[in-house]
């Protein structure tokens, strides 16, 4: 007999019954149920199925084990929570989806470079180095991955700190952000090249325990928060997880950042363009004991990739806690519309031009000339009725632009745009916006 007439067989029988003789069937055996979740969570990529009688299944579940040497566990048992966990990859001290390749340990180039790490998922490419040269005496910086040598890659932002240089890459072919994962890889520095392989990742364990908001707390539809415990060094460290129901939008940071006004530029120069914008660094988060003992949840001093997602605590291992997360940041890495834009040639114009960010909207109300190679733009903010997500930035280009500067400040934009002596009329592209979501989440580890 088979799983399917299994299945057929003990549906067809009445529950009491069947609960009865389950019972003398599975009497002095004993059952591995860590075997069972973990087979259950493999199961639930591949089953999706409907339920229609839970006690049912939960026998035919048992009934498996013990006949066929099957565990079946449908995956609706599951919480759609943790479902929406699957496709989540730890990587360093941040999580990503999909497939991701890491750099495992320092690799030397030679006596004058080494890469610190390498991190690359979907979209993003960020490396890290140590160098005795300036940036000006590297040279040109690309990488060409292995298995599609047409597709170079290219800083398209850079931090320095010392002899330390932070590199986030763009796809110089199609200048975009449009970056697939790989393994292999070539690196050319200046007139040098070196060959590099990366490690794959390994998927997030839903075997081990994650634990989720408590019922009936405050937070944000479409937006599902998990907190993993990894034990270290005799401390319990907390691992966050973030999903996001709009695959588009992407997590940025975890807390509420303290800055709430933030002032940005972006000017094109010679060299490229330059921006700038307020730091986005969170209030610090705390979790709780059950005796109300705060305990400070830290950035690991050695942290590697962004946004951080895993935290040092000094709490006790063991500790019954209860994490406190008041706000996330999260993006959309996209163009979100394109406008035309008709400037006055002095004065102010009034435009109330709606703008949909899907999870929130803005307005721009007016265009006013400021100078002959001015204007000013105001945009009224959080226009859509959803109290808690709040738009914090946004950037605005077009090619007619030279440099643009913007304050973000509550409901409220000012964006002054510099062009060419008289421009009238010009296309402008909002893209890249980032949200303050304030879910004030809940989470307790027992």
């Amino acid at each position: 007999m088979n799983e399917r007439k299994m299945f057929e067989l003990l549906n067809n029988m009445d529950d009491d019954l069947l609960e009865k003789e389950i019972d003398k069937l599975l009497e002095g055996v004993e059952i591995d149920m860590d075997a069972i979740n973990k087979k259950a969570h493999q199961k639930l990529t591949d089953n999706n199925k409907k339920r229609k009688r839970r006690k049912r299944y939960s026998y035919v579940a048992a009934a498996c084990v013990c006949l066929l040497g099957v565990t079946t566990v449908y995956a609706s048992d599951i919480s759609e929570t943790i479902k929406s966990f699957i496709n989540k990859t730890p990587i360093y001290s941040t999580i990503v989806d999909g497939d991701a390749y890491y750099l495992k340990e320092r690799h030397v180039l030679n006596n004058e470079i080494a890469i610190e790490n390498i991190m690359v998922s979907e979209g993003n490419l960020e490396m890290e180095i140590t160098a005795n040269p300036s940036l000006s005496e590297l040279g040109e910086i690309n990488i060409i991955p292995q298995n599609d040598a047409s597709t170079v890659y290219h800083p398209g932002g850079y931090s320095e700190e010392g002899k330390k240089y932070y590199f986030s890459f763009m796809n110089k072919t199609e200048n975009n952000y449009n970056i697939k994962p790989f393994k292999d890889f070539k690196l050319v520095i200046g007139r040098n090249s070196y060959n590099v392989s990366l490690e794959k990742a390994k998927s997030l364990d839903l075997n081990g325990k994650i634990y989720t908001p408590n019922a009936g707390e405050s937070n944000i539809k479409g937006v599902d928060i998990g907190a993993k415990v990894i034990d270290e060094n005799g401390k319990s460290n907390i691992q966050f997880v973030t999903s996001f129901e709009d695959k588009s939008l992407k997590l940025v940071g975890l807390g509420k950042p303290i800055e709430a006004k933030v002032v940005s530029t972006f000017e094109k120069r010679d060299k490229g363009m330059f921006s700038s914008s307020t730091s986005s660094k969170a209030e610090e988060l705390y979790a709780f004991d059950e005796m109300n003992t705060k305990y400070k949840l830290q950035i690991p001093e050695n942290a590697k990739g962004r946004p951080v997602t895993v935290f040092e605590t000094n709490a006790p291992k063991d500790k019954n806690l209860t994490l406190k997360l008041p706000a996330l940041v999260a993006s959309f890495d996209k163009t979100i519309t394109s406008l035309p834009l008709s400037i006055p040639k002095e004065g102010e114009a009034t435009l109330n031009k709606e703008i949909d960010f899907t999870i929130q909207k803005a307005v721009v109300k007016n265009v006013k000339r400021v100078s002959p190679a001015s204007a000013q733009i105001e945009f009224e903010l959080n226009t859509g009725g959803n109290k808690n997500i709040d738009i914090r930035s946004f950037s605005l280009n077009s090619p007619d632009i030279k440099k643009m500067s913007a304050e973000f400040n509550g409901n409220k934009a000012i964006m002054t745009l510099e062009f060419d002596k008289n421009l009238t009329t010009t296309n402008i592209q909002i893209s890249y916006p980032q949200f303050v979501m304030t879910g004030n989440w809940s989470i307790d580890i027992k």
